[in-house]
């Protein structure tokens, strides 16, 4: 699921666009298991470095990036990444990531994981453990506070996370021919 959730992300990004609402909600399941993208109500098309947004915080706030809710108005496609490693954490754990009712709280909430990740070096979250190394990789690299630091879409895309084994054609999937 996150595959295709980064490749959404990656078209929506390569027509120079930011969905700024990325949430579960906003993923349509097909019956076959495709997803789709829905909701671009808070979509806008990508600025310039250097022009800033009329808004800082737009979407749900549970999946806002910690430098929107700093009132940075001069984000990027980011935004969307930080959304997405939410959406990661939450189907690996089960719940969301953050519980918070105000803009205010969810920063708390984001400082405390982020202090955590400072003190020890690593993201400590329960569901964790059962993570693979790589897939550790990938929610890192998505939960990056620094938006500078945070993995683009075709960058998580080509991360060996996500890599096929030779001759296989769905990642997860081993070839059974010779």
């Amino acid at each position: 699921m996150m595959e295709q959730l980064l490749d959404a992300a990656k078209n929506i990004h390569g027509a120079s666009v930011i969905h700024r609402d990325f949430k579960p909600e906003n993923v349509m399941v097909g019956f076959f298991g495709g997803l789709k993208v829905g909701d671009f109500g808070s979509a806008m098309r990508a600025k310039p470095a250097g022009v800033p947004y009329e808004e800082c915080c737009v979407g749900t706030l549970i999946y806002t990036s910690p430098e929107q809710l700093e009132g940075n108005r001069y984000y990027g496609q980011a935004v969307d990444m930080w959304a997405l490693g939410c959406i990661m954490a939450e189907m690996l754990a089960g719940a969301t990531l953050f519980v918070a009712d105000t803009e205010e709280e969810l920063l708390a909430e984001i400082y405390k994981l982020r202090d955590q990740i400072t003190s020890t070096g690593k993201l400590d979250l329960e569901f964790f453990e059962e993570l693979s190394e790589a897939g550790r990789e990938v929610l890192t690299g998505l939960l990056a506070f620094n938006p500078a630091e945070r993995i683009t879409a075709a960058e998580a895309l080509e991360h060996r996370w996500f890599s096929k084994p030779k001759g296989a054609e769905h990642p997860g999937f081993v070839s059974l021919k010779s």
